[in-house]
């Protein structure tokens, strides 16, 4: 929201000045006044009159004098004090909050958020106008501010949803104005996004938007594909058989492009803006990379084993400052930092766990075996089971306040809230879906 627009704030200090000066002379002419009262007056009386008289008389006339000024100096006062009033700026209409961010919005879908408008001024306002500038994603559904004078310390609503028809970030202003005064709020919001995943059984790699639309397959002739993952440019996939350990594409399926080459069965995916990270869960030749998790830069140099000795690591995470993988067979949830020191178990008891993903707060994982989708705290705390009943779940991820997870046995790609209320199939008849990612745009 832009500063208030107020009244310079240089009438009070002026006026405080110019009160005391007033004051003083008022005071002062005042006191010569009856200064000059007092000499007419005790002129004639010192004439006729003993000295001890004329000390009474003069006495007398002083008092009367002194009050006089204070009269005066108190009227002179006063009517500094308005004046100091009547200049008081006057601030204009606000809105609470004064901006909101959607955050993301799957296309098809919306969101909505309450604005209330407050008169912060002395004077009711002329009549609102209300409206919305920028995309016209944003929309008022309803309003109880345009064409009302809103009176001093009253307030009014607008609603004002987000209904994003395409992926990508968009923003927005609302206003309300009349003759002399407006008030604005900064409105912003993400269409998503796309679901990606790996299809083990038809060696392909698939796309959907958010709501299960518009499924598409964007690679195929793959070799077993396990894991994926995405970033703003590129889709990444782990084959679980064949050699080619992590590979790339474009968004839009062209561009296939062998990365890392080398020791099959790799299996967790994650990317950051740096680095790709994978797990190898085992190697029927028991070769040294069984039970490892991998990074390399994005070009596919550079490959390093950050963690050796884990009990069959599958699903991967990444965040800013950690990594995150599960152990199927000890059945715990860990983390690392991002060059594989300070290893942690975050979690254990689990059945079979597989895919995670992690945000700002907490953990998300699927153990495949006990069929459900689970969470913990990252800062620590007791697990807690979000969804039941699912048919082998495997690859788990998370985005804009939605939990998305596949069913292997099933076929089908299904979401929840957070929460694990409001459980959706978005998409069925998959063959063996596997990694599961999500990205905005």
């Amino acid at each position: 929201m832009p500063p208030h627009t107020t009244t310079p704030a240089r009438a009070a200090p002026v006026i405080g000045a110019a009160t005391v000066n007033r004051s003083r002379s008022a005071l002062a002419r005042a006191g010569l006044a009856l200064g000059v009262l007092a000499a007419a007056a005790v002129g004639p009386v010192l004439a006729g009159a003993s000295q001890a008289a004329s000390r009474g008389a003069m006495r007398s006339l002083i008092r009367r004098a002194a009050v006089a000024a204070g009269v005066t100096a108190l009227v002179v006062g006063a009517s500094a004090g308005a004046a100091a009033a009547s200049t008081t700026a006057l601030r204009p209409l606000a809105f609470t909050p004064s901006g909101h961010n959607f955050g993301p919005v799957t296309v098809g879908r919306t969101a909505q958020q309450k604005f209330t408008l407050k008169n912060n001024s002395s004077t009711t306002s002329s009549r609102l106008t209300v409206g919305l500038a920028g995309s016209a994603r944003f929309s008022i559904t309803a309003d109880t501010c345009a064409g009302i004078r809103l009176q001093p310390g009253k307030t009014c609503t607008v609603t004002v949803r987000f209904a994003p028809t395409a992926t990508g970030a968009v923003t927005g202003t609302l206003k309300a104005a009349g003759t002399s005064r407006a008030a604005t709020a900064s409105l912003a919001g993400t269409g998503g996004g796309y679901l990606y995943w790996s299809n083990y059984a038809t060696s392909t790699i698939n796309r959907a938007n958010l709501n299960g639309t518009g499924v598409t397959t964007l690679v195929s002739g793959l070799n077993s594909p396990s894991a994926v993952a995405v970033d703003s440019s590129h889709i990444y996939w782990t084959d679980y058989s064949g050699g080619h350990t992590v590979s790339e594409a474009n968004l839009d399926g062209t561009g296939v492009t062998n990365l890392v080459t080398g020791p099959s069965y790799s299996q967790g995916m994650a990317v950051d803006g740096s680095h790709l990270y994978w797990s190898i869960t085992m190697d029927a030749a028991a070769d040294p990379n069984s039970g490892t998790i991998n990074e390399a830069n994005l070009d596919g140099t550079g490959v390093t084993t950050l963690v050796t000795g884990q009990s069959g690591p599958e699903g991967m995470a990444v965040d800013g400052s950690h990594l995150y993988f599960v152990n199927y067979d000890a059945g715990t949830i860990n983390e690392a930092n991002l060059d594989g020191t300070g290893l942690t178990t975050l979690v254990t008891g689990q059945k079979g766990p597989y895919g995670v993903a992690v945000d700002s707060s907490h953990i998300y994982w699927a153990n495949y075996l006990g069929g459900t989708i689970n969470e913990a705290p990252l800062a620590g705390g007791t697990a807690t089971t979000l969804v039941t009943g699912q048919s082998d779940p495997v690859g788990v991820a998370v985005y804009g306040g939605r939990l998305y997870w596949n069913n292997l046995g099933t076929g089908t790609i299904d979401e929840a809230n957070l929460n694990g209320t409001g459980v959706t199939t978005l998409v069925t008849g998959q063959y063996d879906p596997g990694g599961l990612a999500v990205s905005p745009s």
